[in-house]
Formats: structure tokens, C-alpha cells, sequence
């Protein structure tokens, strides 16, 4: 018989495992987000990992698209699997408008796929808890997204944080106002724009003059209108914050833009107040130099970060995307949403040692005697019932090895069940940390003992 030649037991580059712990740490905050949602009247939707790749496609940017897995399936048609949930949603919008209310709150918990660059923390597989709001152009609903997404970090990231805010049509009229030699020919506008936006996006990254050098690049672009541009990005208030004055100083007679500024200030107030509810240590910074770099947000942009680890990058993010349905619909409907990024924020909380699984499992019966199988197993489903968290032993005799088994999982209750047991139907009950045990006692007062001392 030939021996059959192992294979290497490796993952792909930008894949990872998940242990138990960090398993149950995922489904913690999962649960989180559904709780919060659920509270604020969102309702949660699912849609496929596989899209056609058209529906896809030149909706993040060109820098996205070359980020998508794509490919020809059996029946020869372009797919694409989705590198976010929300060009998936908008397709999902269009073609399911007639039965949905509108505004429409939705929830979505899913894995998304990008062939980028792997790092800390970016992976090519990954999980985002998304929260968005369609049809309607209210600020409320921009505060209610970024509010909500504050709600849910509070309780599962117990490290600062802070949620910088920028806005795409502020920063895209600051632009044009100060770069008008790159838009001088109109068939430059739209490519020119979009990656004076990129470039923005990379402050944070490569610095003002990394950032000064792509700029001067790019086809019209003057080191004048340079200067003059990076000058009101970077323009900061005492308190940190993107200057607002020097933004309407540098757009002024642009009437729109001026109301644009007046509601974004009015929005930061109302999200910094949301802030202070929460109960969490989390700032909320005004910052224009947010661009993100996906192409189809419109107004508010978002990202939050640890403050414990600069560089480490973003673990909840988002915006407005008025245009995004009418790519599959006529009819208009103005949308923003936010995006925790579960694998980013779970691996930012393992770098800082806060990557605490819940507790183990509340009771282990140990199983001493064949006969006791069947009595373990129902005393197991009656805890269970019960509400108790309950596991049992899979082999019966040798306890020794059982409560070796309990103490390594960490169940702070061992359960003894044998023959003497199902005679006296009674069951003894051991607490791991102290070894105080008690022989003989039923299952009522077996209940009440765990429950009184959890």
C-alpha cells in the first residue's frame, strides 16, 4: 500500500484561525451590535457573498477594484466576490424598494473580501458589523449612525478611543477653491479630483510633504495650489480640530458650502453630546483630512481609532452616500452607514492585552460509572434548562482525569455523578477554586447553590 504524501497544514497569506477564546470574544461583540441595533430600531438584512461583478465594480474606486476577488463561474458569468456590505446593500435597495419602508434602518453582519496588502490587523478576509440608514438626507441620521456605533464600542473596546469626522463635500469644495489651475480643463475634473482625494487620505500615513509630493504629481496641479490646499486641511484650532473659519475664509461666497460648514459644525456638537451619554472614555475630533478611500461617499466621513496605538488604523468607519442606489434605481434616495471592523478591532484588543473571552462555562459533570451515564446526562439538560451553562464528561471512571479536564478549561464547578449517586438520586457538587465539596444534595438545592454564588 503506498503511503499517502501529507500535505502542510498552512493557511493563505491575509487568512487566519480563530481559537475558542477569540471565537467567543467575536460572537461578544456580534452580539453587542445586534443588542444596540435592535434598540434603535434597526433590523438586520443578509445578502450574498457572491455578486455579479458589474454590481461590484467601480463603485469603491480604481484602487478597490484592483482589490476584488473576481473570476468566471460554472455558468461562464463575471462574478465578484463583495469587498464591503454596502454596494451589496444598495443593489439590495433597488431591487427590493417596494416592500421596504423608508427610511430603512438596517443591520448587517458579514465577511468581506480585499486582495490588498496584508498588515497588523488588515487581513484579506473579514468580518464588518455594519449599521446603515437609507432614504433620507437628514444630519439625524448621520448623528444616529456614528452615535450608535460609539453605544457598541463602549461596552466591548474598555480602551479610549477617538472618532475623527470629516466630510467629503466640504473637503472637495476647499479643492476647487484653492487648486483652480487642475480643474482648467474640464475633462480633468473628475479623475483629477479623485486623486487629490487619495493623496489626502494618505496624511496620515506618509505625512504633509509625502502627501506634497503625490499632489505635485498629479497632471495640473501647481506647487502653489499645493501649499494653499494643505494649509486649510491642516488648519487646526486650539483644541485640535480641523479650523472651520479658515475653511469658510477659503470657500468664501461658495454659499452651499458655507451651509455645509454650518450643519457639520451643528452635527459634531450633536455626536459630541451622544459621546458624553455613552459612558465612554471615546473624543470625537473634527478632522477634514478624512477622505476615505472608497469613491462613493458624498458627505460625512468617519473613522475611529485606539489611542493607545497610533498607526494601528481604523476599527470602526463609514459616511454618506447619497448617490450609491441611483447607479441601480431612478429613484433617489440619500444613505450613510458605519462599519465595525470586527477582525481590526479584535486584533487592536489583542495588542493591548484586552482580548478577554467571556466567562468558561459555569459546571462540568463528571461522569464516575457507567450506570451514572444516563442520570449525568439528564441533571446536564436540566441545568441547561435552567439557564446554567453546562458541559459533561464524554468517558465515565478515571475522575481524576475529568477534573484534570475541568480545571484546564476552567469551570469553576465540578458536578460528581456515580452509582451511590443514582441509588440516593442526589449529586456531589465541588467549587473548584476553594475545593469545598458537598456530598448528597438534590437537584434543587444543587440549582440554587450555583445560581447563588454566580
Amino acid at each position: 500500500m503506498k503511503s499517502q504524501r501529507l500535505i502542510e497544514p498552512k493557511r493563505l497569506k491575509g487568512f487566519r484561525d480563530y481559537s475558542p477564546q477569540l471565537m467567543a470574544l467575536r460572537q461578544t461583540i456580534m452580539s453587542s451590535m445586534r443588542r444596540h441595533a435592535s434598540l434603535a430600531g434597526f433590523q438586520e438584512i443578509g445578502t450574498p457573498v457572491l455578486e455579479y461583478a458589474e454590481v461590484l465594480l467601480g463603485q469603491g474606486g480604481d484602487e478597490t477594484d484592483k482589490e476584488v476577488y473576481r473570476f468566471k463561474d460554472h455558468g461562464d458569468r463575471a462574478v465578484a466576490m463583495r469587498f464591503d456590505l454596502t454596494v451589496p446593500f444598495a443593489r439590495y435597495v433597488a431591487e427590493h424598494q417596494g416592500e421596504m419602508v423608508f427610511p430603512f434602518k438596517r443591520l448587517q453582519i458579514g465577511d468581506v473580501w480585499r486582495g490588498e496588502n496584508t498588515q497588523k490587523g488588515r487581513y484579506r478576509e473579514f468580518c464588518q458589523c455594519d449599521l446603515d440608514i437609507i432614504g433620507v438626507e437628514s444630519m439625524a441620521a448621520d448623528v444616529e449612525i456614528m452615535s450608535s456605533l460609539l453605544d457598541v464600542l463602549a461596552g466591548v473596546a474598555p480602551t479610549p478611543l477617538t472618532l475623527a469626522i470629516g466630510h467629503r463635500g466640504v473637503l472637495s469644495s476647499v479643492i476647487h477653491c484653492t487648486m483652480p489651475s487642475a480643474f482648467a480643463e474640464a475633462t480633468r475634473n473628475e479623475a483629477t479630483e479623485a486623486a487629490i482625494l487619495i493623496a489626502i487620505d494618505k496624511l496620515a500615513k506618509v505625512g504633509r510633504d509625502g502627501v506634497a509630493k503625490i499632489l505635485s504629481a498629479i497632471p495640473g496641479v501647481q506647487s502653489g495650489d499645493v501649499d494653499a490646499l494643505l494649509s486649510v486641511v491642516l488648519a487646526r484650532t486650539p483644541a485640535g480640530d480641523s479650523d472651520l473659519d479658515v475653511v469658510r475664509k477659503a470657500a468664501a461666497g461658495d454659499v452651499a458650502t458655507a451651509a455645509a460648514v454650518d450643519r457639520l459644525e451643528q452635527m459634531i456638537a450633536m455626536v459630541r453630546s451622544c459621546a458624553r451619554d455613552s459612558g465612554h472614555s471615546s473624543k470625537v475630533r473634527l478632522d477634514l483630512s478624512i477622505a476615505r478611500g472608497l469613491g462613493y461617499y458624498t458627505g460625512v466621513v468617519f473613522e475611529t481609532t485606539l489611542d493607545q496605538l497610533p498607526g494601528f488604523g481604523s476599527v470602526a468607519s463609514g459616511g454618506r452616500y447619497d448617490g450609491l442606489v441611483s447607479r441601480f434605481s431612478t429613484r433617489s434616495l440619500g444613505g450613510v452607514g458605519g462599519s465595525i471592523g470586527l477582525d481590526r478591532l479584535v486584533a487592536g484588543l489583542e495588542e493591548l492585552g484586552l482580548a478577554h473571552a467571556p466567562k468558561t462555562p459555569t459546571v462540568f459533570v463528571a461522569v464516575a460509572t457507567e450506570d451514572a451515564g444516563a442520570y449525568g446526562f439528564a441533571l446536564a439538560r436540566q441545568l441547561r434548562r435552567e439557564g446554567l451553562a453546562c458541559d459533561i464528561g464524554l468517558t465515565t471512571g478515571k475522575l481524576g482525569n475529568q477534573f484534570k479536564h475541568a480545571d484546564r478549561c476552567g469551570y469553576p464547578w465540578v458536578i460528581t455523578v456515580g452509582s451511590d449517586e443514582v441509588k440516593t438520586k442526589t449529586f456531589s457538587l465541588k467549587q473548584m477554586a476553594t475545593g469545598e465539596e458537598k456530598r448528597h444534595i438534590d437537584a434543587a438545592d444543587l440549582v440554587a447553590e450555583i445560581k447563588s454564588r454566580l
